[in-house]
């Protein structure tokens, strides 16, 4: 196929499902989800064989804004790629190729897509510990105050010691990759950044700076922890984090892994072998996840109490999506149950309308 990515999927209506075309077994697990607490909110969208489907009316559940997370990664991945293939940048050159950094050792931009530059998931621990020791997660940005000073300072700080080709997920790497790309093109990240989600992958209902009033903070209702994280739109952590989507957008997203034949979305498969780990059946390709001896691609965001959770098969092309917002324990749940109608879908016990 030859889809556009701007193009993919406009115009085609999205079908409503509810709970009864599931397994009576499938649905009690999502409404165990929402009873944990009133304000739960989850909104569930399937891809199947270029139709789209939304649990619920499509038109009250696309009008619903979510933080999106760390799927933010696999668009900036994107970016990067567009951008190597305008040759602007090479992927398999090192960081300070681009960026004016002190004499050392960095890691590749390619080991910075893969997730494989030896960086902990923590890293910059400097940044991200005292945060967490003193507002935990749900509560605060833990990015919020970082600047472009303070990715090149932390950068820096570990040019001393050769990156170790490894596996390491990390909010540390697409910040890199953020200011890669605003030094290739000279335009702020965030301006970039937008006009690629809106313009060349199609998404319009998709922003990095939102209006808190329309992301209804259903989990956290009449209290005083803010269910989403706020940014600054100089901060280079929204490569990592800072989208806010909707269900239509993130659905079409999907479509484009699926159906695209762009370059810049197609290369972003490509498994890094790297990635391998001994004991565990995980892998990275460019932004995405995967899985040994897999078609899958997905990823997983989270921010204060919203959740998202994506998994696509571009082979079988199917997919799921679930947005979610929760508190408490039911906050981790979003990727269990992508995962449980993933595998509904696989195995052809969902009652798919209009097929």
């Amino acid at each position: 196929m030859n889809i556009t990515t701007s193009g993919a999927l406009k115009g085609m209506d999205i079908i409503s499902l509810s709970y009864t075309d599931l397994r009576p077994k499938t649905a009690d697990k999502i409404r165990w989800y929402l009873a944990l607490s009133e304000h739960n909110r989850l909104t569930i969208g399937l891809y199947h064989k270029g139709s789209l489907y939304v649990f619920g009316d499509p038109a009250e559940e696309t009008r619903l804004c979510y933080d999106i997370g760390s799927v933010s990664k696999t668009a900036t991945a994107h970016l990067i790629l567009k951008l190597h293939e305008e040759g602007k940048l090479d992927i398999q050159r090192t960081v300070d190729t681009y960026l004016s950094l002190k004499k050392g050792h960095y890691p590749t931009l390619y080991q910075l897509l893969t997730h494989t530059a030896g960086y902990h998931h923590l890293t910059p621990a400097e940044i991200t510990v005292p945060h967490l020791l003193a507002s935990g997660y749900a509560r605060k940005n833990l990015y919020r105050n970082c600047t472009t000073k303070t990715v090149i300072r932390c950068l820096e700080r570990r040019r001393f010691i050769k990156p170790k080709v490894r596996y390491g997920y990390s909010d540390f790497a697409p910040a890199i990759l953020a200011l890669v790309a605003k030094e290739v093109t000279n335009t702020p990240f965030a301006t970039l950044f937008q006009e690629f989600i809106q313009k060349d992958l199609g998404l319009t209902h998709t922003v990095i700076e939102a209006d808190p009033a329309t992301r209804t903070p259903l989990s956290t209702r009449g209290k005083k922890i803010l269910p989403f994280w706020v940014w600054e739109r100089s901060n280079p952590y929204i490569a990592g984090g800072g989208m806010v989507s909707t269900i239509e957008d993130v659905l079409r997203y999907m479509a484009l892994q699926i159906e695209s034949d762009t370059p810049y979305i197609t290369s972003a498969h490509t498994v890094c072998e790297a990635s391998a780990l001994k004991k565990d059946n995980h892998m990275m390709c460019i932004g995405w996840h995967t899985y040994k001896r897999s078609n899958q691609l997905w990823h997983v965001g989270g921010v204060g109490t919203f959740r998202t959770s994506i998994i696509v098969n571009r082979k079988r092309q199917y997919g799921v999506a679930v947005l979610g917002n929760a508190e408490g324990r039911a906050s981790a749940n979003a990727h269990y149950i992508t995962k449980m109608l993933y595998s509904e879908l696989k195995n052809k016990r969902i009652r798919l309308h209009g097929e």
